[in-house]
């Protein structure tokens, strides 16, 4: 494999588990390994863990849209084998200019743990994998445009994207650094849709007592603090990426089917990687995820933007779990029907 990376540009190369002191991955480095859904205490009344991780999206359907809440488990991995790439720039004075790339592999999975009528019917019953993703985070050192971690991500629904950012550390943030996150739809030039009522389905029918699905960031919040209790996060690495950098490229390409029906035209996402003192767990990583999608309801010449949010918060495998549970994934993976109704996840 690295001999076929080296044909490329100034080559790339494969670094295994043995060698990664050999290179720097700057903020990445503390990714490495396995990460799985926080499970927390059911809530009151009710015997059954409440799910740390949350998905939401309106989708097409006859009469306007259906909008879709799925609670979710997820297993993340970033691999222990990295890759590093060069780019050969121009020669300017005698001198090339030539960029430096390392960065890791990613796998992510999610799986549904919804078993209301509505999940079963919409073909996301308890146990079907609803995402699957690949690709590479990168940390670029030099000549980056002033970003210096990109996202590279493909999706099998026919989604490709390209998302750049920054890494930043903080020290002592608390727990009320999460941003307002909002689900409603709003036209291309900002505005409220009017007519049917769009917005009203979201704020006025909650699907699940326990998650605001007007805003999911909160949920992050409540889970954060509940985890933390007297104790507190000490330190903390924030990773911000979007597709739409006004200096810089980026973004995200779908086939045609998805171009032409339901187009994925924008994603904002933001990790937050956290080290805890006095609470539950001892780490933390969470993340909001914000694609935004844009598809026409008969009739209406301005198209709708519908945001479809994903949030979640994971935990660190032990070395001993990581083999069970990949098990586990496997299997899940087999049992699903693979025929998930509505528009492609993304």
């Amino acid at each position: 494999m690295t001999e076929q990376l080296n044909q490329f540009g100034m080559g790339a190369r494969f670094i295994p588990p043995n060698q990664l002191d050999e290179i720097d991955l700057g903020p990445l480095r503390q990714l490495i390994g396995q990460w799985e859904s926080v499970v927390l205490p059911p809530q009151a009344g009710s015997s059954t863990p409440t799910a740390s991780g949350w998905n939401v999206i309106s989708v097409p359907a006859e009469k306007g849209f259906i909008f879709e809440v799925i609670p979710y488990k997820e297993n993340l991995k970033f691999s222990a084998v990295a890759v590093e790439a060069g780019n050969r720039g121009p020669v300017i004075n005698g001198t090339q200019f030539n960029q430096e790339i390392t960065g890791l592999f990613y796998e992510q999975q999610i799986i549904s743990v919804c078993d209301t009528d509505f999940c079963n019917e919409r073909g996301f019953k308890n146990g079907t994998v609803i995402h699957a993703e690949t690709g590479l985070f990168l940390y670029i050192t030099n000549y980056s445009s002033g970003l210096n971690i990109a996202r590279l991500g493909t999706v099998p629904h026919g989604n490709a994207l390209l998302a750049l950012g920054n890494a930043t550390d903080s020290t002592d943030p608390g727990t009320t650094f999460f941003p307002e996150s909002s689900a409603l739809a709003f036209n291309l030039d900002g505005s409220a849709p009017g007519g049917l009522g769009y917005n009203e389905n979201i704020t006025l029918d909650p699907q699940f007592a326990e998650f605001n699905q007007v805003d999911p960031n909160t949920f992050l919040q409540s889970t954060l603090e509940q985890i933390v209790g007297s104790g507190s996060v000490t330190s903390m690495t924030t990773f911000d990426l979007t597709t739409k950098n006004p200096d810089a490229t980026g973004g995200i390409l779908n086939i045609p089917f998805i171009q032409s029906n339901v187009t994925a035209t924008t994603m904002d996402f933001t990790l937050w990687l956290e080290n805890i003192s006095g609470g539950s767990e001892t780490e933390l990583l969470q993340y909001s995820q914000t694609v935004n999608l844009v598809f026409p309801l008969g009739g209406n010449v301005t198209p709708i933007v519908w945001p479809h949010i994903s949030i979640s918060t994971m935990k660190r495998m032990p070395e001993v779990l990581k083999q069970a549970n990949k098990a586990e994934m496997l299997k899940s993976s087999a049992l699903s029907s693979g025929n998930t109704p509505g528009v492609p996840q993304l």
